[in-house]
């Protein structure tokens, strides 16, 4: 946060100090709308939600030491307040406000999978480049709807020259709104499949809630989207008279392209980047023939940042996998744990498959339920149970409500449902045990928690499992 004055935040979110003779103060701290997290010197923001009400903390809040707290009604507290009509709304007028001040130079990104690593990809590359003289600040998480935006541009100091946002939504009109408090020079659609649908009626909702992303941008601002989706040609109809770049692998009219793609023993890929008559030859650290599209996202909005192709080349060689998307474990010889448990969709799902069926000695995919994904929920999980046996996969193992009509599908082909995770986990210990060389993939949505099955056998002593087997 930017040091600034509680009269200069009340003027920012048209609010009434309740002593004017406070508004000299400075926050020094940062700006927190959980009571359990104020420190002396943070500002507290009271939201309110449909089963809460940050009012009823406000004396815990002043005792914790805080500057100064926005609220909706005046509270019998000695700390200086700031009334507003609606909390949630001054959050947001503040974070843009902040973002006005520092101004950096920024990127929004958005999709249906893929965002968390175009935004990480593009945050390694920045850290790494020579041009970039500041520091970046970077979405933690999924800090990535409207109460998450304005909370990290509020992280924002005069340090920062480089900021990477990303964007998520579960209704419309919501990144609308925090593509407005961002205001980003460049703005990415990634790729849209069938995620958090109930709140967009089917996949063409989401596709054209998406499209919200770019009303922050201004005239000259760059529109990225993938030329490979099947939305494309909408799009191109949506951005039409805009500063407007496509990026794909297929299709040939794409201003950024992949082409000579190889995928090595890890599953990781190379492949020959076409971009501005320039080519150059990339390597991938983070497994998966999907991560060549998220880069070339990664590019072009590195490139409307102004780095240069070698700064891009040299950081992509560096990068780091993102907790629970595709890390890979290696615990003992023999045996390889890949951890995507971050989140699923049926497009993510479909390309954890592709890395598995890419790898050697036995494939067991290992999936939790997909959330949010409306009345067709059970035949898009029937639709990955299909997927994943046409990709060749030995075996399904699946936990969940919805994920069971996956294995149903699988049945016959290696399919096996269970009941609790000490059931699974016993199950893949007892397929660890037989086979000399095994990959085992684990995916899941967020409310999955599917990072406890990864937890569980890392924790056993595999060598022990494993007595006897050696893998050719």
């Amino acid at each position: 946060m930017i040091p600034v004055t509680l009269h200069w935040i009340a003027k920012q979110v048209d609010g009434q100090l309740v002593d004017t003779t406070t508004g000299a103060i400075k926050v020094k701290g940062h700006v927190v709308i959980d009571s359990r997290q104020v420190a002396a010197g943070d500002l507290f923001i009271a939201i309110k939600g449909p089963n809460f009400d940050a009012h009823d903390f406000l004396a815990q809040v002043a005792e914790a030491g805080a500057c100064g707290v926005i609220c909706e009604r005046e509270m019998p507290i000695e700390v200086p307040q700031i009334i507003v009509q609606d909390t949630r709304r001054a959050l947001g007028d503040l974070a843009a406000a902040v973002k006005a001040e520092v101004n950096p130079r920024s990127v929004a990104i958005t999709g249906s999978s893929g965002k968390t690593t175009v935004k990480e990809m593009i945050g390694a590359i920045l850290a790494q480049a020579d041009s970039v003289k500041g520091e970046v600040l970077v979405t933690a998480g999924n800090y990535n709807n409207d109460i998450g935006v304005p909370l990290t541009l509020l992280r924002l100091t005069q340090a920062h020259t480089h900021a990477v946002l990303e964007l998520g939504a579960n209704h419309r009109g919501e990144i609308a709104y925090t593509t407005s408090l961002v205001k980003p020079d460049a703005a990415m659609i990634n790729n849209v499949a069938p995620a958090h649908v109930e709140g967009f009626g089917d996949i063409c909702g989401v596709a054209k809630a998406k499209t919200e992303i770019f009303r922050g941008l201004g005239e000259t601002g760059l529109a990225l989207t993938n030329a490979d989706s099947e939305f494309h040609e909408f799009w191109l109809r949506e951005l039409q008279g805009r500063n407007h770049k496509t990026f794909g692998i297929e299709n040939p009219e794409a201003d950024l392209r992949a082409t000579d793609i190889k995928i090595n023993q890890d599953g990781c890929a190379q492949f020959t980047l076409h971009a501005e008559g320039e080519t150059h030859r990339v390597t991938l650290t983070l497994p998966g023939k999907h991560n060549v599209l998220n880069a070339l996202a990664a590019v072009a909005m590195c490139r409307a940042l102004g780095l240069s192709f070698a700064e891009i080349v040299r950081g992509f060689s560096n990068m780091q996998a993102v907790p629970g998307r595709m890390v890979v474990h290696k615990p003992v010889p023999g045996v390889q744990l890949i951890d995507d448990t971050y989140n699923a969709n049926v497009g993510s799902a479909k390309a954890a498959i592709d890395v598995l069926a890419s790898l050697p000695g036995r494939r067991l995919f290992v999936f939790g339920d997909m959330g949010e994904l409306g009345a067709n929920a059970r035949a898009y999980h029937e639709e990955v149970g299909a997927y994943a046996i046409s990709a060749g996969i030995d075996g399904l193992f699946t936990l969940g409500v919805l994920s069971q009509s996956a294995s149903e599908i699988f049945n016959g082909h290696g399919g096996r449902h269970f009941d609790s995770i000490e059931a699974l986990v016993d199950g893949l210990l007892e397929e660890i045990r037989q086979q000399p060389e095994i990959t085992v993939l684990v995916k899941g949505s967020r409310s999955s928690r599917m990072e406890r099955i990864v937890t569980s056998l890392l924790a056993h002593d595999l060598n022990t499992q494993r007595r006897g087997k050696t893998a050719c």
